[in-house]
């Protein structure tokens, strides 16, 4: 079997499957990363929401990092949607080099639009292999997730900041219980655009086909019910 899929897969925590599910729309939220990491900056936080091109046969237990429930997307649905592969770099390269270094001129220029666009691809960058904190993983090789991410344009999330550094992150969470998103700002969908959702269990596997039929949805039916699955 190929190393990619027609579904392409948001996990969540069960609270977050739920909300989404309620409100039918992935939420975006600033995810603090390494890429411009260095002694005095941890990382930088830009908004997004992140998928990952996996088929489901490949998710073994590292590759459940970011939560045990999972909403499966059709493709087309992520192409429409601008949602685009992560770049995966490795620290001492010559592209990543580069980028820094671009990124260093344009704040000398002290212009802004250029310091925009410089600071832009970095947002959809990522390190070959790292720390995962949440899972305390030392050398975790995130080139493995295949992630494809979305991050909102400056004019989509209105007054939120685009991107934070590590300290403005966690001040940013802890003034809103802990969270990173972004209050109400996302990419909407329909239920039609659901192939499949995975969970934690088979009581989980009742709760979410209960809430599909409370909402008439035509996710579900005798043809394929199996469409919700616990692990």
């Amino acid at each position: 079997m190929g190393l990619s899929s027609n579904v392409l897969w948001h996990q969540t925590k069960k609270p977050g499957l739920m909300n989404i599910l309620k409100t039918k729309k992935l939420y975006f939220s600033y995810c603090l990363e390494d890429i411009l990491g260095s002694e005095r900056l941890k990382g930088i936080a830009f908004p997004m929401v992140s998928l990952c091109d996996l088929p489901l046969s490949e998710f073994g237990a590292g590759k459940w990092a970011y939560g045990n429930y999972a909403l499966g997307f059709s493709r087309k649905w992520g192409v429409e949607k601008g949602f685009n592969p992560v770049c995966y770099c490795l620290r001492d390269s010559e592209f990543f080099t580069n980028q820094i270094d671009n990124l260093g001129k344009a704040f000398d220029s002290g212009n802004v639009d250029l310091i925009e666009k410089a600071i832009y691809p970095f947002s959809y960058m990522k390190f070959v292999e790292g720390p995962l904190l949440k899972k305390r993983y030392v050398n975790y090789r995130f080139y493995d997730e295949k992630e494809i991410r979305l991050v909102p344009t400056i004019e989509g999330i209105g007054d939120y900041p685009y991107f934070l550094d590590d300290i403005n992150y966690e001040k940013y969470k802890n003034n809103n219980n802990g969270s990173s998103v972004l209050g109400t700002y996302g990419v909407p969908f329909e239920y039609t655009d659901l192939k499949y959702v995975i969970v934690e269990s088979e009581q989980n596997r009742i709760e979410v086909q209960r809430f599909f039929q409370r909402q008439k949805c035509r996710f579900l039916s005798h043809r394929n019910s199996d469409k919700v699955s616990d692990t």
